[in-house]
């Protein structure tokens, strides 16, 4: 597909002038030709080697201009391609008032699609869960994609925008980082500001930077990192994935590891007397989430297209790529993203950010479960928010030990001028989506309640490699794979100073760019 959309846009290059010229009368073309291939090969450089991911200014602004005169020339070749057609059956068109038109136009659409994506947009989305106690309400903020196009000022409207919501709890469910630009203090403390109890899972461009440096920073941020684990929160199992595909066959592209949904969701240990809420970056494996009993499964990484007429051509990969969906026993929830990658705009589509209320539904309550067992306080640490780190540890950061949400939990509504020194507003509109239906019987309690783990308690420190890294990790025999086989063994202690500990790009990418969303 990429390679497609490349050659596409080469052609591009030598229609659109040719056309042009003879139209508008040019004495030559070429000028056109040669920007054309400058901006649309200096993108793709600047893409492919992850020379967008680097700490610099210069190559930040770099990638933002060049994507933006990269769908210049896609949208002046559309409407010339659009005029060529209309031509004919218009033998009395002005061509050159035409042809002056469309090149107007292509840069409307241009600029149009950059402001859009300056500000976001607050929807809302109920829906029944069986077996849910009390009302629950969830800010879900995939996609921000911190790096050369959003930064501190960014952030701040975001982080104003979630405590006018006023949720129970907050996830950022993947690319939240997507350039080492924006691993500094001033950009991960806006997050410290935020007046819920805060989650995070990986998403695919949390491995196209330096994805330990992005954990750390999360977790000196006081968000709780989600690592393929469940933990009790608000009278749900939540249960965090790492980014994953649905499985080792499957081809939604952007893979990052050997790790797949209908293996990886078996292994969480859940609460059977508590409703069931999945949390992974991309919507797939939805057979596999129906088939562990998932009640809801909220994901992003689609951006819905972004940019017209990606939104067509997303679907090839992806059949749910925005809203709602009922899919067996399953309520999926696609997020467009709150922020964008590649070329800074949208067309077709707009950022979110997504207020979900649960709500029980009626007519269901929670089986009774043997009580779980109380644990010992863990030892109170010097670090990240959490039992056992290194940031200063209190009965706020658990989520064992919060309070229960209120019984009503309905939300004023949403009037956020989020406004700041370093960008616009964001978009005050809220969009309403109400959903009610769900008829998932609620789970059965068997007494495994005591296996579970304690919602506190320490998480786990290790991600699944890379498996574009040494070593081929469909072979046994290397140093990437586990006896069986088949790769995701964990990672070494990046503490360790040991001679014989595996280099770092046994684990990490090494700065490349996605291809792809």
């Amino acid at each position: 597909m990429f390679m497609a959309i490349f050659c596409l846009l080469i052609l591009s290059y030598f229609y659109t002038p040719w056309r042009l010229r003879k139209w508008m009368g040019w004495k030559r073309s070429w000028p056109w030709t040669v920007a054309g291939f400058a901006w649309t090969g200096g993108y793709v450089a600047v893409l492919r080697s992850g020379a967008y991911t680097m700490d610099s200014r210069l190559f930040s602004v770099l990638f933002v201009a060049l994507g933006l005169l990269v769908m210049f020339g896609a949208f002046a070749f559309m409407g010339t391609v659009l005029l060529d057609l209309l031509r004919l059956p218009l033998k009395r068109l002005p061509m050159k008032a035409a042809s002056g038109a469309v090149c107007g136009l292509a840069l409307l659409l241009v600029l149009y699609g950059f402001v859009r994506v300056q500000s976001f947009t607050v929807t809302r989305h109920q829906m029944e869960v069986p077996g849910l106690a009390a009302p629950v309400t969830i800010v879900h903020a995939p996609d921000i994609h911190l790096g050369p196009a959003r930064g501190a000022g960014f952030l701040k409207k975001v982080v104003a925008a979630i405590n006018e919501l006023g949720p129970d709890f907050v996830l950022y469910n993947g690319d939240l980082v997507d350039g080492n630009i924006a691993l500094k203090p001033e950009v991960f403390d806006q997050f410290r500001g935020v007046n819920a109890r805060q989650y995070f899972t990986t998403g695919n461009h949390e491995y196209y930077v330096d994805t330990r440096e992005v954990l750390d920073f999360v977790r000196n941020a006081g968000i709780r990192v989600l690592l393929s684990e469940r933990v009790e929160e608000s009278g749900l199992n939540l249960v965090g994935l790492h980014y994953m595909n649905a499985d080792l066959n499957s081809n939604q592209g952007h893979r990052v590891n050997d790790l797949g949904l209908d293996q990886e969701l078996p292994k969480i240990a859940r609460d059977p007397g508590l409703p069931d809420l999945l949390v992974h970056h991309s919507p797939v494996g939805l057979q596999y989430a129906d088939r562990e009993g998932m009640e809801v499964y909220l994901a992003g990484h689609t951006h819905g297209g972004q940019v017209f007429p990606g939104t067509i051509l997303i679907r090839r990969n992806f059949p749910y790529i925005r809203g709602r969906y009922d899919i067996g026993g399953v309520k999926l929830l696609v997020s467009q993203g709150v922020g964008t990658f590649g070329p800074a705009m949208r067309l077709g589509t707009f950022s979110e950010l997504q207020h979900i209320t649960l709500v029980p539904k009626p007519g269901t309550s929670p089986p009774p479960v043997p009580a779980l067992a109380d644990a010992p306080s863990p030892a109170e640490g010097p670090g990240t928010g959490e039992p056992g780190s290194d940031l200063p540890y209190s009965d706020a950061d658990d989520p064992a030990a919060a309070p229960p949400p209120p019984a009503d939990s309905e939300d004023p509504a949403v009037a956020h001028p989020a406004t700041d020194s370093d960008g616009p507003a964001a978009d005050t509109s809220v969009a309403d989506d109400a959903e009610t239906e769900g008829d998932r019987p609620a789970g059965d309690a068997d007494g495994q309640a005591d296996a579970l783990p304690a919602a506190g308690s320490a998480e786990p420190t290790d991600i699944p490699f890379c498996r574009e890294c040494e070593g081929s990790p469909s072979d046994p025999e290397s140093p990437a794979s586990d006896e069986s086989g088949v790769s995701g063994a964990p990672l070494p202690d990046s503490s360790s100073d040991s001679p014989e500990s595996p280099p770092e790009s046994w684990w990490r990418r090494e700065p490349r760019g996605p291809g792809g969303l």
